[in-house]
């Protein structure tokens, strides 16, 4: 049983090996049923075996036991069948290689696809209009499909929206002839004009024919945007052509799109435009420009004038400003001969028709140039109906090979849903038989013979055999989701074979010389086994196979070849294995090159590569935590900016008032021609240089009074953490205390119950045990939550989002530094303030020295022939002391307001630390009398009361009471040690 779940698990290896949408789809649903498999495994082991031994009971089963009824009934269809098996061996093989051939074969006529369309419920046209439609045509015509959808088909068109182009964020680019008219339809049962989809996209083409020039492409609106993110092209099929030459790339794709018309399956056709973008082409005629005294340029700019328009000047509304653009009338910018009749007026005054300067024509150019790996490309899009893709794309091959001749150096590749099949299909052919050589060594190992292995290998295409004639008769194509189903069923195929196997060896190891009698047995034994197993998946599977919701499109083919390859499993399993068994069977023993007894046990080798792969965490030290809080820590990190923030400022202190530079017209002068003068001049005022010192020292002290606060903050932090980690410590130990008391209290419990069962004690013992072992059990869940609010509260104060990882460990002591207060970052961080409010008084101080004023100026007039200078230097003296008298008494009652804080601090933190070195001599005299005494009387109360107890000395309740006074001694020290400890915590860490 162990080999076949092992084997499941290894049949999920190429669904873990698919990538993009496939994988995204499936790849959960391998790893569940992968993890539920590795549970279940584990717990055969350890959890079945004590249940079994618990709950099951020999007992002997009523003949009128519905289920033995059923068994009787089966096993009388049975034993006919296996018996007739067993004398019709060769016909039975027979048959068996006749329905593999014709499964081949139905196989190959099946067709594929990538993953079946999931029916979205709406739809999306695509309207193909001629390159370089003006956008008021399209919104036109876009128009008037909607009309026409709306009109025509009331009962199944909900709503149209049309959007066209590209929007303003361009992420999905197109030009204004390209739009999605996306149509939500009302529900089916609403329907009259048609029964499908399909069909119901055969009357919109019919109805929007009677636009003409369009073409029109259908697909749903998840669809489209799907297949252009994966492959770059909306269609189904990208049929893409690769060369040099726009226009044999286009006339290239017109044959093959004129080929492929009559392919059935194939439609909405559509050509990419690459080419036909009419343009208006100006030839000029440089010897005529030249005659007329004209240059190109300036005909190229009146040509974007009269086209394009031109900004002549603006035109103001209020405060608004608007250009105004000149060019031709809309009138004259549509057809070719407004351009030819455009005058131009020449520099002797005449005016010269363009016509007359440059050959005017219509032309076509290229309407876009797409790339793939940087070569030129065009795709012909096909969207695929009624008919699988694989046979659309078979079709098209062979008539593009058979027809189409392409020059040197063009190629043509195939996109879209068909390139996406086949990436996973070039996977599926790598990770499929490396699952299948797994499957073959692991079968190898459990039955260490080559024979048995491919007895229960034959499974696998047995198996297969009822997925694919299901498929067929429900006419689904072969996709990824199938061959995901395929995957899954080769698992539960094998389990099967190995429970049928093992059985037959397990009667021949009894005794069992007759080898059809011991076939009939162990088939009849394994009927119930194998058909519970094969009936429970396909019963589990039934519900996706006959699903119409959402999505049932992807699950029906998974579900459909898992129900239809059980049954053929089922059927094939009980009848063509044994009778291969009887034929392959011998009785010789096969030369083993190794021996059983040497070799590595599988499940343990596969479980060691299982879990090898998981890291163990090494526990976090105390240090390490507190190292993650310094970085983590939000409230220090705001501290740290703002010791920053003080540091920069330092500079700050050296910042002068603006310069003024100044421009002065004077008619007040004395100059000899009494003329006004024309005066420059600047001015600087400064402060007396030595305020900049003293505000410089200011911001110095404000710096240095910033960090020792940040180291508070970060001495304080480092507290928080070693409190909350030893408190987690605390609550671990407790919970592990409280779990060995409610392992014990449930043996004494089960044997109390035993006891009073069997009438050697009374029933208040029995009530007694029962009830102590449940609030013993409540205690030992209450503790366990104590220890998660612990991990939860050291989660917070470490503030990371990592994932944390702790193991128990034993509590011990936590050393206690003593620390002088005149070492302890407070008294600094004080010392630091009152210094900060001193330079504060000192710079108060400085600003009664006068300020500098500096000037220089420079005077002209018309009739001077020299300047006039000026210099002046001044001297700004305070004459009213109020208010800096006032800053000055305010510093220093603030120096002294530190002082008598500081004073105060350390009143109080000698205070603390005394008291905390009270309470810590207090809890280490605990400590000390169980570290001396209480251990050692703990172990012999323990001792002495159970043997005491096993002899029969003393009774049930005094047995308790002794458990109870050593556990409690025990959870005494541990309270007392986490006091310590919290207290030694507190006294290092003192704030």
């Amino acid at each position: 049983a162990v080999f076949g779940q092992l084997i499941i698990i290894i049949v999920f290896i190429p669904i873990l090996s698919l990538s993009g949408v496939e994988g995204k789809m499936f790849r959960p649903m391998a790893l569940t049923f992968s993890f539920a498999m590795l549970g279940t495994m584990l717990l055969c082991f350890t959890y079945v075996p004590v249940a079994a031994a618990m709950f099951l009971k020999p007992v002997e089963v009523s003949p009128k036991n519905i289920s033995v009824k059923i068994m009787n009934f089966l096993n009388g269809l049975y034993e006919p069948i296996i018996r007739w098996a067993l004398g019709a061996k060769r016909l039975v093989i027979a048959t068996a290689v006749l329905m593999l051939i014709a499964t081949g074969f139905v196989f190959t006529t099946m067709g594929s696809e990538f993953i079946p369309t999931l029916d979205e419920g709406d739809f999306v046209i695509q309207p193909v209009l001629k390159t370089g439609t003006s956008l008021s045509n399209t919104i036109e015509i876009t128009t008037q499909i909607e009309r026409i959808l709306i009109d025509s088909f009331p009962d199944e068109v909900n709503q149209v929206v049309t959007r066209i182009g590209a929007a303003e964020v361009p992420t999905d680019p197109m030009s204004m002839e390209e739009t999605d008219v996306i149509i939500t339809l009302k529900p089916i049962k609403e329907w009259v004009a048609a029964k499908s989809k399909n069909e119901l996209a055969d009357k919109f083409e019919v109805a929007l024919s009677v636009i003409p020039g369009m073409e029109i492409e259908f697909s749903q609106p998840i669809e489209m945007r799907f297949n252009e993110l994966i492959t770059g092209v909306r269609a189904d099929i990208a049929i893409k052509i690769f060369g040099d030459d726009l226009d044999i790339l286009d006339r290239k794709a017109h044959d093959i799109k004129n080929l492929i018309e009559g392919v059935v399956g194939a439609d909405d056709i559509i050509v990419e435009k690459v080419a036909g973008l009419p343009e208006m082409n100006v030839k000029f005629d440089r010897a005529k420009i030249g005659r007329y005294g004209l240059n190109v340029e300036e005909l190229n700019q009146m040509i974007a004038m009269g086209f394009a328009g031109r900004i002549a000047g603006s035109v103001y509304e209020g405060e608004k400003r608007f250009d105004l653009v000149m060019r031709l009338d809309e009138g004259y910018r549509n057809d070719i001969s407004n351009l030819e009749n455009l005058y131009v007026d020449s520099p002797s005054g005449d005016k010269i028709p363009l016509r007359e300067l440059a050959e005017i024509t219509y032309s076509t150019g290229a309407a876009q140039i797409s790339r793939d790996d940087t070569k030129r490309r065009i795709v012909v899009g096909v969207n695929v109906r009624n008919r699988d893709l694989q046979s659309v794309v078979d079709d098209i091959q062979k008539l593009i090979n058979e027809n189409i001749k392409l020059p040197a150096g063009y190629t043509i590749d195939y996109g879209g849903q068909f390139e996406n099949l086949q990436s996973a299909k070039q996977r599926l052919f790598v990770a499929v038989p490396v699952a299948l050589v797994l499957i073959f060594v692991l079968l190898y190992f459990a039955f260490n013979s080559v024979r048995e292995a491919l007895m229960i290998y034959s499974a696998i295409p047995l198996a297969a055999v009822g997925g694919v004639f299901l498929l067929w008769i429900r006419d689904m194509p072969f996709s990824i989701s199938a061959g995901v189903g395929f995957i899954a069923l080769f698992g539960v195929a094998v389990l099967n074979g190995i429970i049928l196997i093992e059985h037959f060896k397990e009667l021949k190891k009894e005794g069992m010389k007759d080898k059809n009698q011991l076939i009939i047995q162990g088939s009849t034994d394994r009927l119930r086994a194998v058909l519970l197993t094969a009936s429970s998946t396909a019963l589990g599977f039934l519900p996706m196979a006959i699903s119409t919701g959402a999505g049932a499109e992807v699950q029906r083919p998974l579900a459909t070849v898992v129900i239809g390859g059980m049954v053929t499993a089922f059927i094939l399993t009980l009848v063509v294995l044994p009778v291969l068994y009887s034929i392959f069977d011998s009785d010789k023993k096969e030369k083993r090159s190794i021996k059983l007894g040497k070799t590595i046990p599988i499940t343990a080798l596969v479980l060691f590569l299982g879990f090898s792969g998981i890291s163990q965490v090494k526990p976090k030290t105390l240090e390490e935590l507190q190292h993650i809080a310094l970085e983590n820590n939000l409230g220090l990190k705001a501290s740290g900016l703002q010791k920053d923030e003080a540091e920069a400022l330092i500079g700050s202190a050296f910042s002068f008032d603006k310069t003024h530079i100044f421009y002065e017209y004077d008619q007040n002068n004395i100059a000899p021609n009494n003329l006004p003068l024309d005066i420059f001049g600047v001015q600087q005022d400064i402060l007396f240089p030595t305020v900049y010192f003293a505000e410089r020292k200011m911001n110095r002290r404000q710096f240095e009074m910033q960090n020792s606060q940040h180291e508070l903050q970060i001495r304080k932090t480092k507290g928080m953490v070693a409190a909350v980690y030893y408190q987690f410590q605390y609550e671990s130990n407790r919970a592990e205390v409280y779990r060995k008391l409610d392992s014990l209290y449930q043996n004494f419990a089960h044997s109390a119950q035993r006891r009073f069962e069997l009438g050697e004690t009374n029933y208040l013992e029995k009530i007694t045990a029962r009830a102590k072992q449940r609030k013993l059990q409540t205690d030992y869940h209450q503790s366990m939550e104590d220890v998660e609010i612990a991990l939860e509260q050291l989660k917070t104060v470490l503030q990371t989002k990592d994932s944390l990882h702790f193991e128990r460990l034993p509590m011990e002591k936590f050393g206690v530094k003593m620390e002088s207060m005149s070492s302890h970052p407070a008294s600094e961080y004080f010392q630091n303030r009152t210094e900060f409010f001193q330079a504060k008084r000192s710079l108060e101080k400085q600003y009664l020295l006068p300020d500098i004023s500096f000037s220089y100026s420079l005077g002209s007039n018309s009739s001077l022939n020299e300047n006039l200078y000026k210099y002046q230097i001044g001297l700004k003296i305070p004459l009213f002391f109020g208010g800096n008298a006032s800053r000055i008494k305010a510093s220093k009652i603030a120096v002294e307001i530190s002082d008598q804080q500081a004073e105060d601090f350390k009143l109080h933190l000698n205070s603390k630390q005394a008291q905390l070195m009270s309470e810590l001599s207090k809890y280490e005299e605990a400590l000390k009398y169980y570290e001396e005494e209480g251990k050692n009387l703990s172990d012999e109360i323990l001792k002495t009361a159970s043997g005491s107890f096993k002899n029969g000395e003393i009774d049930f309740f005094q047995y308790i009471q002794s458990l109870e006074n050593v556990y409690e001694i025990e959870l005494q020290y541990l309270d007392n040690l986490n006091k310590y400890n919290q207290t030694a915590i507190a006294i290092n860490y003192l704030t």
